[in-house]
């Protein structure tokens, strides 16, 4: 059982150490994941490329949804149109993310101690309004980016907002 134990705490570390890196991969405020760029903007002192503290300082935050042209249903040209929508809401999904956080919900099973099941679930909650449309563009003649931005002040809105509809539900 001790053995099970450690084992498990071990991939839980190895969880939160690849969170940590992913989440510390930062150049010029954009951060990859599995294809995936969600920028994010930071403020305060920050390391620049020549080494030397520098700051870096903005006023919104960037994400950017991709969808494949032809996972879509229909004629090529409503497929291009879908797909532009498609990345419009993984726009708006990333940036949720950032604003909101998002609710991870675990579970692992053990038998005979190894683990027999290691399940993951993930969901964002929340209410975007304002995000301005950055630029649509084509990636590799089969995918659509598009990127989204939202000023730093209505991200203090959305989320007084939200904090407001949690005290409503729970009163």
């Amino acid at each position: 059982m001790k053995s099970s134990q450690s084992y498990l705490i071990g991939r839980i570390g190895l969880f939160a150490l690849i969170v940590t890196v992913f989440a510390s991969c930062s150049s010029n405020g954009r951060v990859g994941v599995a294809g995936i760029n969600a920028g994010f903007s930071l403020e305060g002192p920050v390391v620049n490329s020549s080494g030397g503290l520098g700051y870096l300082a903005s006023d919104r935050i960037e994400a950017t949804g991709y969808a494949v042209i032809q996972s879509q249903a229909g004629e090529p040209a409503q497929q291009r149109l879908m797909a532009i929508k498609a990345a419009r809401f993984d726009a708006y999904r990333q940036l949720t993310e950032i604003v909101f956080g998002v609710y991870i919900d675990s579970s692992t099973t053990i038998a005979d101690l190894t683990i027999a099941s290691d399940d993951f679930r993930s969901r964002i909650e929340g209410v975007i309004y304002g995000a301005e449309l950055v630029k649509i563009e084509p990636v590799s003649g089969d995918t659509y980016a598009v990127t989204l931005a939202l000023p730093n002040s209505t991200i203090d809105d959305l989320r007084a907002l939200y904090l407001d509809q949690l005290a409503l539900g729970a009163g």
